[in-house]
């Protein structure tokens, strides 16, 4: 009984293969419908018979790159003849597929070469050609997909272009592959799209934005996305996410972004000198109102309030960006230092004779913080935060009307 299932088992794996051999020869009978002849190969590209034959994957490339041109030419017409339309998602679907299945079909022709089965490989200049030809594509695929928020889709069509480079594959033009200087103004989008992502493909950041840094112009982007990886509580790194926001204020200074949180770390640790010497260098080269704005705000830390008054009038003298924060914090240079002596009265009695002095002293910082404030809401009356409680508690010392008016307006 055993010898019979045997036979049988033998046979009907035969015929499994045949089957996918006849498959094969179907799909190449309708090659004529290249739509139609890819759907019929499938079958072939999972059965270890006929997808371990390179020439099985060289044909479904072919189909798709058979589908991709149909499109690609009603793509080029359509600019001259509006009744030509082509299939998009059908176009870069096919140019997908057609790396897919050269490359498949390379890695499987070479492990016939490295185990001895073929003297040579036949198909990879070919199939590299066609596809290098298409590379460019690539890029518009990525765009289509960011248009439709389909950052997982994005971030193939991006990263392809980029991870080519790299490829066995295209190993005699690796030279120009890596001279390309759109390898890392795609990793950025590729950055960007793995960042969207939901969710965030953190290895594809670090690895796309590793190469998009480098990019003059976009580089930016990059960094931006890996900072915001570095910088996660959970699974973070707090070193790296120091050195890529340092990398990125030297490096693009112009972005606030990086000069803003790095900043803020040498606010949060208290290192404001670190945090001027720095600030100095980026105001050498640009006096841009948000670099004084930031100076004022590490000297006002460091209660330097002489200091932090020049620096933010620097800021108020431009009239352009952060003018109603630069008088909120001019305020804050007389309400907050106010604040301790408050602390203080709070622990003394009414009788004490210090404690008629130090109401004349906050009732006197009370007076000088005041049109500050009343500047900052007159500027932004929206941002409620850097004016509201403080100019509310003024107003409580020093007149009970415009107390309850502003706590009227602020719907308390």
């Amino acid at each position: 009984m055993k010898k019979v299932l045997f036979t049988v088992a033998l046979l009907f794996g035969a015929f499994a293969a045949s089957a996918q051999v006849s498959v094969v020869k179907e799909a190449k009978a309708k090659k004529g419908n290249p739509a139609e002849a890819a759907k019929i190969i499938e079958a072939a590209l999972t059965n270890p018979e006929t997808a371990n034959d390179p020439e099985t994957w060289k044909l479904a490339g072919d189909f798709q790159k058979a589908i991709y041109d149909a499109e690609n030419e009603k793509l080029y017409l359509s600019q001259v003849d509006k009744s030509k339309v082509a299939d998009l998602p059908t176009l870069y679907n096919s140019l997908m597929k057609m790396f897919e299945y050269y490359m498949k079909c390379d890695e499987v022709e070479q492990a016939k070469v490295a185990s001895g089965e073929l003297k040579k490989a036949k198909l990879r200049k070919k199939n590299a050609d066609a596809l290098l030809a298409v590379r460019p594509n690539l890029a518009n695929g990525g765009i289509e997909a960011f248009n439709t928020n389909d950052y997982e889709a994005a971030q193939k069509y991006f990263g392809l272009y980029v991870d080519v480079i790299e490829h066995p594959m295209f190993a005699d033009k690796a030279e120009a592959l890596k001279a390309d200087t759109l390898n890392s103004l795609y990793a950025n989008y590729a950055t960007m799209a793995a960042g969207l992502r939901d969710p965030k493909d953190v290895d594809a950041v670090i690895k796309y934005g590793t190469i998009g840094k480098e990019s003059a112009s976009e580089g930016w982007r990059g960094l931006m996305f890996m900072a915001e990886v570095y910088g996660n509580k959970e699974n973070g790194d707090s070193i790296k996410w120091y050195e890529t926001v340092k990398e990125g204020t030297q490096r693009f200074p112009e972005q606030d972004f990086f000069v803003g949180n790095l900043m803020d770390y040498y606010l949060q640790k208290g290192k404001f000198d670190e945090g001027l010497v720095e600030i100095d260098k980026l105001i050498a080269g640009n006096e841009k109102p948000f670099y004084w704005y930031v100076k004022g705000a590490l000297l006002y830390e460091k209660k330097d309030y002489a200091g932090a008054h020049a620096a933010l009038d620097k800021v108020i003298a431009a009239g352009e960006n952060m003018v109603a924060e630069a008088y909120a914090k001019k305020g804050d240079c007389y309400f907050f230092p106010a604040q301790v002596i408050v602390d203080e009265n709070s622990n003394l009695s009414i009788d004490d004779p210090k404690y008629n002095a130090n109401e004349a002293k906050i009732k006197e910082a009370y007076e000088l913080a005041k049109p500050f404030y009343e500047k900052a809401k007159e500027l932004a009356p929206d941002n409620k935060n850097i004016w509201g409680q403080m100019l509310l508690r003024i107003y409580w010392k020093l007149n009970k009307a415009d107390y309850e008016a502003l706590e009227k307006e602020m719907a308390y």
